[in-house]
């Protein structure tokens, strides 16, 4: 009984991995990150970029701007993560 209780569980677990895996194969479950397209997004690094901060406005931003660091518009870095997720795809 015990021995039933368990397979039947592991089948549904596999089932749901299998499902998961389909999933976002299919791309209906992404990791990409998600940008609100009005806000402000402080964005430092290099080679990779690396959000530091939100914020509602560009003059907010700008305020905050360093040499090592831009402000970016969320419209501008949804459509970035588009077009990386197409040449990667």
């Amino acid at each position: 009984m015990l021995e039933r209780r368990a397979r039947y569980l592991m089948g549904i677990v596999a089932v749901i991995a299998a499902i998961g895996l389909a999933a976002f194969e299919m791309g209906w479950i992404s990791t990409a990150p998600s940008y609100k397209e009005n806000a402000w997004y402080l964005v430092g690094g290099n080679d990779s970029l690396v959000i530091t901060s939100e914020y509602a406005d560009e003059a907010d931003c700008r305020r905050k701007e360093t040499a090592s660091s831009v402000c970016r518009p969320g419209k501008a870095l949804m459509e970035d993560t588009r077009a990386y997720q197409n040449e990667h795809s």
